[in-house]
């Protein structure tokens, strides 16, 4: 398949899906077997890979491994953590860093054995931390829940790389546009603003030197 930077940045996203959710290199073949039936994504067309980035951001999925935590409040955890990662916060994306650090500043072993009252402080020191790092969750209230989150988090990052002359486009349209096709972030999928996020936490975690 002829490489464009759509599709690189693509592929960005499904190997930064897959270590997020800490498939190695067999799970992740096998993964990409089941949903395309190839075991390399230099053979699977952009819609296939859009596939597989869908599956891995939750579209479709398969019995998680018994060490993620299922509750929803671990998946907010979890994925606040990956948004730090995103805003070049964390270096390890894993779910294993991610209860390093709840064990070691909260002092719970296991997200799965954590209730919803007991995991509010955790929820909240989480969305703080990425409060510090630049994100305004007020100014997305009122979208739906799947959106405001995302949104708020590609503001941020696109006002850090802007500040540090990094930015890759003239705007965030602009740049939604080249990566995914869409004119206006306002238009994006969940499964395209990921892609968007993705993009630019890489981008940003280079220009912090990670």
């Amino acid at each position: 398949m002829t490489t464009t930077p759509a599709r690189r940045a693509l592929n960005a996203a499904i190997h930064a899906a897959a270590k997020a959710k800490g498939l190695d290199d067999d799970a992740y073949r096998d993964m990409l077997e089941v949903q395309t039936g190839k075991r390399s994504a230099k053979d699977c067309t952009d819609a296939q890979l859009r596939q597989v980035l869908d599956h891995l951001n939750g579209g479709t999925r398969n019995p998680a491994p018994a060490s993620a935590a299922q509750s929803p409040h671990a998946k907010l955890a979890r994925a606040l953590w990956i948004s730090l990662h995103n805003l070049g916060e964390v270096d390890d994306p894993r779910e294993s860093a991610l209860r390093q650090f709840v064990e070691r500043q909260h002092g719970v072993a296991d997200l799965r054995f954590v209730r919803a009252a007991e995991a509010a402080p955790i929820i909240e020191a989480l969305k703080d931390w990425c409060t510090r790092a630049g994100v305004c969750w007020a100014d997305f209230d009122k979208l739906q829940p799947a959106f405001k989150g995302r949104r708020a988090v590609l503001a941020a990052q696109w006002r850090i790389l802007s500040a540090a002359g990094t930015a890759p486009a003239i705007d965030l349209g602009a740049h939604a546009y080249s990566l995914v096709k869409v004119a206006s972030v306002h238009f994006c999928s969940t499964a395209q603003l990921d892609l968007l996020i993705t993009d630019l936490g890489a981008r940003l975690r280079a220009a912090k030197g990670d």
